[in-house]
């Protein structure tokens, strides 16, 4: 019993940063995402009936959102865990960390999931693209608050060498947040309406728009 107590205790991080990852994921990635979807149909009618990595364009069904419901809470659940465990590593506390570290999984993990060819369908591109970024800089800001105000990281006092580390992570963190992020506008902008159709077996294009 005692073990269990104290199994119990110590994966409390771990248990934060699954329960806020696996609500905001859902909520953001699965409604939000089904949502910016649709106003992409909006922002471009020619693209309905188009197949994207999420679903056809334009169409609403009950197991095209479950899918991308479920998708979306495996991989809010994944950062969430990624969360508590760079958590100390991040600038800042509150909102203003949970901000970077959204934008850290947006430029990194969230770009090579979110379905590049998806982004080239809908023309202009850049609308959508920035919707998505918002989206998940708000999973972050959401999952960095809930999951410190269920489990506060625990205070320490770090030495000269800790902090010099931190600094420079910090510092490799926000260049690589900045490259990204103007590497993936140019590309997104550069490549828009690019795609008619993306093929969900290979994860490309299965009609292209020039030939």
């Amino acid at each position: 019993m005692e073990q269990r107590i104290r199994f119990w205790g110590r994966t409390g991080a771990l248990r934060a940063g699954i329960i806020a990852g696996a609500l905001f994921g859902a909520v953001f990635g699965g409604a939000g995402g089904r949502i910016v979807m649709r106003i992409a149909f909006l922002i471009d009618r020619e693209t309905e009936g188009a197949e994207t990595d999420f679903g056809t364009i334009g169409e609403f069904t009950i197991g095209g959102s479950f899918t991308l419901l479920a998708l979306s809470t495996i991989a809010g659940t994944i950062g969430g865990v990624i969360y508590v465990a760079v958590r100390r590593w991040l600038p800042w506390s509150g909102l203003a960390r949970g901000v970077f570290f959204g934008l850290m999984m947006m430029f990194g993990p969230g770009f090579i999931a979110l379905g590049k060819v998806d982004l080239q369908i809908v023309e202009p591109a850049l609308p959508l693209f920035f919707m998505f970024v918002a989206l998940i800089v708000l999973y972050g800001a959401c999952v960095a608050l809930l999951a410190d105000r269920l489990h506060a990281e625990p205070a320490v006092d770090p030495g000269p060498r800790t902090k010099l580390a931190t600094t420079v992570v910090q510092s490799l963190l926000a260049l690589g947040i900045v490259t990204m992020a103007v590497l993936a506008t140019g590309q997104v902008h550069s490549e828009a309406g690019s795609c008619l159709s993306a093929d969900q077996n290979t994860g490309g294009c299965a009609v292209r728009a020039t030939n």
